[in-house]
């Protein structure tokens, strides 16, 4: 009786053909996922950036800095109020509860992480500054990279939103080194 089965050689070219389409098929892979993180990052930041205004047309301020906490919604999704503004850190300044003239939600959610977060990034925060990089009054958005995104990322989002160019603008990184930022920092309000 004649047993049929696969020769040595058909095994080996079988093999190298999963490993020649695993090569070209993998970076690729890699460079869609990266690309699927920067354009969230671009969408967060702009929708960030568009309820900063609609808060702003609404009530004539900008929501204070880390109401809410960080990484949490600082007044774009719900009013912030005494009982929901840093309740672990003491508070807020009263100015910056029930803010008069407030007709959100300005947001559905807050993008608490950013879409590098399992890879060692972090959340994003919001801050008001004044004066700030020529803004009277500024809402920044700081993002935490920890060096944990790619610079080549960044400036990417960077070309998007602003000039191209991570050290000045709107959209710039701080802290760490140029090669591996701590930060990104993004004026989304400039007034």
């Amino acid at each position: 009786m004649k047993r049929s089965a696969f020769t040595l050689v058909e095994l080996i070219v079988v093999i190298a053909i999963i490993a020649i389409l695993a090569a070209v098929i993998a970076p690729n892979a890699f460079k869609a996922i990266e690309k699927a993180k920067i354009s969230r990052a671009i969408f967060d930041l702009r929708t960030i950036r568009t309820a900063a205004y609609s808060f702003y047309a609404d009530t004539g301020r900008i929501p204070c800095t880390k109401c809410g906490g960080w990484g949490q919604d600082p007044g774009f999704q719900k009013i912030i109020t005494a009982a929901n503004c840093w309740p672990n850190e003491g508070g807020c300044a009263p100015e910056c509860l029930n803010v008069a003239g407030w007709n959100g939600p300005y947001l559905e959610k807050w993008p608490e992480y950013s879409p590098w977060a399992r890879g060692g990034g972090g959340k994003y925060d919001w801050e008001s500054w004044g004066p700030y990089h020529g803004c009277a009054l500024a809402g920044v958005v700081t993002l935490e990279v920890y060096g944990a995104v790619p610079v080549a990322s960044l400036t990417k989002v960077d070309e998007v939103l602003d000039d191209g160019n991570l050290s000045t603008g709107k959209l710039y990184t701080e802290g760490g080194t140029p090669a591996a930022p701590s930060y990104v920092q993004y004026i989304a309000t400039c007034f």
